[in-house]
This record gives structure tokens, sequence and C-alpha cells, in this order.
């Protein structure tokens, strides 16, 4: 995995670079703005241009070759006061964090493998505004398939499809969450004892039958009643018992990060309540769609579910 650090220098020397080539300048645009005069800006008064310099920004890509299940951190830094970045057909905010605004890019397991244009739209302090492109690989994971063999009448992996498509609306509803503040500092980590027993992305046959979808975190292997800790600070957006992962804990981290926790035997925080990294939380349980005690654990970035271990092992590139 390569990792790439652009700098977008000032959107006005662009500008005249365009002009200059004839607007040959590949992969920039820029549009600018008049500022308004210092004088003429109340809250300014008495503040030299100096002071209101505009620092340029300043991109940094985490990796430009991404796998399926991955995820990417954009950040730009400079006097940038919104923006946004697209990729895939989605748009991603611009959020602030501790020295730059940022966003995380999941990479879904079915986003479409081969070069990708990333686009990143910035509006600076002075009003100016510009964009560029920037190319991303995205590579085809080959997942692994797991038999899983059940008796009937003690879980139907399938369930009814009402029932599947109601839990589906609440964990999107949950996952579309975009709180603009960071709320998660320092490294992630994994929320409980106990051996992986089920990858990320993985596709199952039930039963010997056919082999379909693809499992959307990570199963650790654990006595019921084991302690599950946060993987990071942030705020409890639901705990609730489902029809498929039963007892669940979903944790909101700011940026459109979230961490799902399942399968859960008890619960040690409340929706709403503040919780900080490696904070009792929930017990693994046995609860929902399980054939045994484990805890199942998935981050959802935007929307898209990626692989939880790829934000503890560093195999991301942050």
């Amino acid at each position: 995995m390569r990792s790439r650090r652009l700098v977008l220098a000032t959107l006005a020397a662009l500008a005249l670079l365009a002009a200059a080539c004839g607007g040959e300048e590949r992969g920039v645009e820029v549009t600018t703005v008049t500022p308004v005069a210092v004088e003429e800006t109340p809250e300014r008064v008495g503040v030299t241009e100096e002071e209101v310099r505009i620092v340029p920004p300043e991109l940094l890509v985490s990796a430009d070759e991404v796998a399926q299940g991955s995820a990417i951190l954009v950040s730009v830094t400079g006097s940038v006061t919104e923006g946004d970045v697209e990729l895939l057909g989605r748009v991603y905010p611009l959020t602030q964090g501790d020295f730059s605004k940022y966003t995380y890019i999941g990479i879904g397991v079915h986003d479409t493998p081969g070069v990708h244009a990333m686009r990143v739209r910035l509006t600076l302090a002075n009003g100016t505004s510009g964009s560029f492109e920037h190319e991303v690989s995205v590579s085809e994971t080959q997942w692994d398939v797991a038999r899983i063999y059940y008796v009937e009448g003690a879980g139907d992996p399938v369930l009814d499809a009402d029932e599947r498509g109601r839990e589906d609306v609440l964990l999107a509803e949950a996952y579309a969450l975009e709180t603009p503040e960071k709320l998660w500092e320092g490294r992630w980590r994994v929320p409980t004892e106990g051996a992986i027993s089920s990858h990320f992305g993985e596709r199952r046959s039930f039963n010997d039958g056919p082999v379909g979808g693809n499992h959307g975190g990570t199963d650790f292997g654990a006595a019921e009643g084991t302690p599950v800790q946060a993987a990071n600070s942030g705020r409890v957006v639901l705990a609730r018992q489902l029809a498929i992962r039963g007892n669940t804990v979903i944790i909101d981290h700011g940026g459109g990060v979230l961490t799902g926790y399942a399968h859960l035997s008890a619960y040690a925080v409340a929706e709403g309540q503040i919780v900080e990294k490696g904070q009792l939380i929930a017990f693994v349980g046995n609860s929902g769609l399980s054939t045994a005690p484990h805890l199942h654990w998935e981050i959802s970035v935007h929307g898209v579910l990626v692989d939880p271990m790829r934000w503890v092992d560093g195999r991301n590139g942050f």
C-alpha cells in the first residue's frame, strides 16, 4: 500500500497558473471569489492583512491503492472552512478534527474494482473555492467461505424477510448519523478477549446450502458474560434487542464512524450515554441469530460496513 502526499498550492496561484497554461492545468479547477475587504467586516476591524493571511490547503490521502473492505483517511489542513469528498458515487462531508478537516471513506465489499476518480471540493476562509481530483485504485478481495450447520428449529438463518427488513432499516438509520464533532482519540482496540471465530467479509453456506452474502463484522469466540469494552470513545446511539443481532449496542464516534456490538447477554450502558475507550459497555452472549456465545463487532463508515480489524492492526494505513 503506497502512501501519497499531495499539496494544493494557494488557489490564487493555481488560478494564475491555469491561465498561464491556457487552462490546461489537469485535475485542478479553481473558482476565485472576491473576498470581503477587511475593513468591511465588523468582527475584523483592527485586524491586519497578515493576521488574516490564508494558509494554503494541504491534502493527505492515507493510500492510493485499497482493497474491498478497507477504508481511506482523507485530511485537509490550512484555512479551509468547509468541503467534501466524492468517491464511488458517494459524497462525504469534511469533519473538524484535532489538526485538520477530515473524512473516512469506506470501501464496501461490493464496490467495483478498478481506478476511480476522487474529487475534493474546498472553501477557504476568504470565500475562495476550488476543487481537484485524485485517483484511487480499488482491488478485489477474495473472501473465505464458511460452512455453518445448525439444528432445525434452533434458529432459521434466513428468518422472515419482513423481520430482516425492519432490522436493516433500524441499522441503516443508526449508521447514517453524521455527527460533525470528532469524539474518539488515539488507536482503536479490540472490544473483548477471545480468538477470532469468523472474519469480516467471509461468505457463508448454511447446512450445505448455497453460498451467499458477506459477513458484516468480526466475531470473537468467548464465554457468556465476558466483558465487552468500547473500541474507542463516543456516544451510545442504540442499546436494544434486535431479531438477528440480538442484544446490540451501537456507538457513534463522530465523523460518520460508528461501531456495533451484537449477540450480547446484558448491557452496561444506555442510549445517549457518553463512553470512553476501554469502558465496559456490555457482556458477551448468545442472543439473536447465534449458534454459540460470541461477540459480533462491526464498523460502519458513512453507512458502509468495513473490516474492523484493519482499524486495530494498521492495515488501512492510518
